[in-house]
């Protein structure tokens, strides 16, 4: 309770002195007593009030200049106690100070940490506020832009890159994008993330910066070698028996044309072998100048003329396109569009391309598996407001292994597949700004998601 504080019990005693001195007087006032006794007695009331009162009044002025002390984070200032201030008063504002000051020391000191962690992390890390101005610029980011500690404001770094300024200004919470600048004589890839922050009632913004150079390479190489690897595979399939049947039929002519005579005859088991070969060497060099026409089709995908489209009708478009076909394969076509898609900028031609090559491979994948046949089809709006459209079919699945490499050019599972549908369509994809993704499991099926 209250009455236990010191302080409240000493309030209490002297106003029940001064109550006390009070009510002495007002009897001796009452008797009728001497003139001298009510006038000490009067006197005593008056000093013992101007004394509360003085007290008092101290007191509420330092526990003033306590609290704006506070106020101002100006703990220096409170140690100005006068001597007419309560010690039990003061006593406590010593402590709420001592309190103060090692809870300042402890937060200084975490803050002194987090800020060493974050200027010794790897990646490049840089906040600023609305007017530019840098709060936080970590060693990885001044080594990563190569340059100095006297970076003060966000348009410094034009003279790094002012695409990278622009991007750092226009970034929202969550967004991300590559940019390229070139360092000394090393050009550096630089993937940035940004987020809004709130402080105060002030904003900031966080950028984190990373060179991905290196493991750009890395995938570009990986990706090279895959392609010169399915590559390799299709020209020596080609070239191998063109050049053993080439030899073979150099071999039958020559022994032809050991005896000198003025003409010469084939048997007719010769004469079918000879056409026989040439018809073999036919065929492989048409199949391989086919595959070079694909691979060329593969590196010049058309340049996208976007328009305002509604993805359903080009969804129900395409059902009706492919219910004939699927029919007759016994394959059950099932529908699920969501009515209130917004309208996506997109190429039709190009999209509708990709979604029937999705169809087709979902009708090619069910094999000898048993049981209904089905290929769901379907769009809605993801979590971020994305248009989306699924492709699932409950076929035989995909090998995970096989998973990783279906979308490299020239990979296929297909005895007489191409390998360039889906590539192409992740090309298209990327055209767009969008994605696509497959998830698989053996025995299973097969669902493809495309993200606009």
């Amino acid at each position: 309770m209250i009455y236990r504080n010191p302080l409240a019990k000493r309030i209490i005693i002297r106003l029940l002195i001064l109550l006390a001195t009070f009510f002495l007087w007002s009897v001796f006032m009452a008797k009728g007593g001497y003139f001298i006794v009510n006038v000490i007695m009067l006197a005593l009331v008056a000093v013992q009030a101007h004394a509360f009162v003085k007290e008092q009044t101290a007191n509420q002025k330092s526990t003033s200049d306590f609290l704006e002390s506070l106020k101002n984070n100006n703990l220096d200032g409170t140690d100005g106690f006068n001597s007419e201030n309560d010690p039990l008063l003061r006593a406590e504002f010593i402590k709420i100070k001592s309190a103060i000051r090692a809870s300042q020391k402890e937060k200084e000191a975490e803050y002194q940490y987090f800020r060493n962690i974050v200027q010794h992390v790897g990646i490049g890390i840089i906040t600023f506020n609305q007017n530019g101005e840098i709060q936080l610029y970590n060693f990885a980011a001044k080594k990563l832009l190569n340059t100095s500690y006297q970076i003060k404001k966000i348009s410094d770094l034009e003279s790094v890159s002012p695409e990278l300024v622009e991007t750092f200004e226009t970034l929202k919470t969550g967004g991300r994008k590559l940019v390229q600048v070139n360092i000394g004589e090393e050009m550096r890839q630089l993937s940035v993330y940004a987020i809004e922050l709130q402080l105060h009632d002030k904003q900031f913004k966080l950028v984190s910066i990373q060179n991905i150079q290196s493991e750009l390479d890395e995938k570009e190489m990986e990706a090279w070698r895959n392609l010169i690897r399915v590559l390799t595979h299709e020209i020596m399939n080609s070239v191998t028996p063109i050049s053993s049947l080439s030899a073979t039929t150099k071999g039958m002519l020559a022994a032809q044309m050991e005896e000198e005579k003025p003409w010469y005859s084939i048997e007719h088991e010769d004469m079918l072998d000879l056409q026989s070969s040439l018809q073999t060497i036919e065929n492989r060099s048409e199949g391989l100048i086919r595959f070079l026409n694909e691979f060329r089709s593969l590196t010049h995908t058309p340049t996208p003329k976007f328009k305002d489209e509604q993805i359903n009708i080009i969804l129900g478009s395409i059902c009706l396109l492919m219910a004939k076909d699927l029919q007759k394969n016994n394959v059950n076509l099932i529908k699920s569009f969501d009515e209130n898609l917004p309208d996506i900028k997109i190429d039709r031609e190009l999209v509708e391309q990709v979604i029937i090559n999705l169809v087709k491979n979902a009708s090619e994948s069910f094999g000898d598996v048993e049981g209904e046949k089905k290929i769901w089809i379907s769009s809605n709006l993801d979590s971020k407001n994305r248009v989306t459209v699924t492709v699932r079919d409950n076929g035989s699945g995909i090998e995970p292994e096989a998973l990783t490499k279906i979308f490299i050019p020239f990979f296929t599972t297909k005895k007489s597949g191409s390998g360039i549908g889906l590539s192409l369509s992740k090309e298209i994809m990327r055209k767009h700004q969008g994605n696509i993704s497959v998830q698989s499991a053996l025995g299973t099926g097969t669902e493809f998601t495309l993200k606009f």
